[in-house]
């Protein structure tokens, strides 16, 4: 594609940006690595300094100061209250202790879990025998990653409808919010939301359950454990990124795989391929675009000088598609070697829910592609929602044919 760099070069809510932002990430990449926005905003694209820049303790996670969610607003907006009081827009070292505690907690209680996790995609893929067209992401991929994170959480699966509408809000936390009135909602929905939580958290209290709400408020590492905001906002986290990302995820991760044949051939014809389809899959489609970082000082990044109080945003998916990396990014691999992709992030704020994550797409792409049924896209071309960071697709008709 040949584009020069200029001030409208990344605008993720244009719509040719949104149908294909990697030929746009390219000329960034190839040109301006380090690129200045019109608004004043840095765009690192490299995965050097994409990953180094994520480990940077110099580049700190919590909001800009200008954010509605910014500290300073805690007391005006629920959602600057929430985004205030959970890890993932936490510093060293308040960030530290909690991260490690939830993620340790997080880990051991999964181990056990692969079996459940399964069961629900078998139960799932059982009710669609015999339909010959399906809508994947409603038919399949919001019940399925809502009921893991469900059964994962303790929440009831009649809970999902409720558990949706609010974690598709809580996202804007992580992104702008776009005017007055999406800013409203969003303080409802999270106003919803932690009362919701509060009170299976005070119920679990008085009667344990085998869930993580349980797990998560008997967790203490030396003398620390949570306090009970913590507890709650720090749930609400875990349960909208259950139930967002690998739903949108796994849809894009078939999606893919139908447009790739042959890969999908190879994954079918040799089981032990599914990990490394899912790590190709998430490399080549990043669900999250970028993370952003705000500079404590002025920091260097590839020759150019950021001043202390910029916003600097890591963009994943360009990262994923570096030719220095990864050779021929933009073919689809499925067993690709090297280094591995950045779509969870690294360093101190890595997505802590890989392994549930990946659990997840291991059980769906072994159930649906177990050669007992062709599936087809209905529809060369996906529809992506018009939602600046992410990248989910809006639906995905699939055409079924039982073997």
């Amino acid at each position: 594609m040949s584009m020069s760099v200029d001030a409208e070069i990344f605008a993720p809510l244009d719509p040719d940006f949104i149908r294909d932002p990697y030929s746009r990430y390219e000329v960034l990449r190839r040109d301006d690595p380090v690129h200045q926005s019109a608004a004043g905003f840095w765009v690192l694209t490299r995965y050097e300094d994409v990953a180094a820049g994520l480990r940077d303790p110099r580049l700190s996670n919590r909001p800009a100061r200008f954010a509605l969610v910014n500290r300073r607003n805690a007391e005006r907006y629920v959602a600057a209250a929430v985004a205030n009081n959970i890890i993932a827009f936490q510093d060293p070292p308040e960030h530290t202790t909690p991260r490690r505690l939830i993620a340790s907690s997080l880990q051991t209680f999964l181990k056990a879990r692969k079996p459940v996790v399964r069961q629900i995609a078998d139960n799932l893929v059982a009710g669609l025998r015999g339909a010959r067209s399906v809508e994947f992401m409603t038919d399949f991929s919001i019940p399925f990653a809502a009921g893991c994170t469900c059964r994962v959480m303790g929440f009831p699966e009649s809970d999902i409808p409720l558990l949706k509408r609010w974690s598709g809000l809580f996202f804007y936390l992580f992104h702008s919010i776009p005017n007055a009135e999406v800013l409203e909602q969003v303080n409802h929905a999270l106003a919803e939301f932690r009362q919701y939580v509060h009170e299976a958290v005070e119920e679990r209290r008085r009667r344990p359950r085998d869930d993580f709400l349980t797990v998560i408020i008997q967790a203490s590492r030396g003398d620390y454990s949570f306090d009970q905001g913590e507890v709650v906002d720090n749930c609400m986290l875990l349960t909208a990124d259950g139930i967002e990302n690998p739903q949108t995820g796994l849809t894009t991760a078939v999606a893919t795989l139908l447009r790739h044949e042959d890969q999908l051939a190879r994954m079918q014809a040799d089981p032990d391929l599914v990990g490394a389809a899912i790590e190709e899959c998430l490399r080549y489609e990043s669900p999250g675009q970028y993370q952003g970082r705000v500079a404590l000082e002025t920091v260097e990044i590839g020759g150019k000088s950021i001043r202390a109080g910029s916003v600097v945003l890591h963009v994943l998916a360009a990262a994923n598609r570096d030719p220095s990396v990864f050779p021929e990014p933009d073919r689809f691999i499925i067993d690709r070697k090297g280094q591995r992709h950045l779509s969870f992030g690294t360093g101190r704020h890595a997505c802590i829910g890989g392994m549930l994550v990946g659990m997840e797409f291991e059980a769906a792409l072994t159930v649906l592609f177990d050669g007992t049924r062709r599936i087809s896209a209905a529809t060369d071309e996906l529809e992506w929602v018009a939602r600046a960071g992410h990248r989910w697709p809006a639906a995905l008709p699939l055409e079924i044919h039982d073997l």
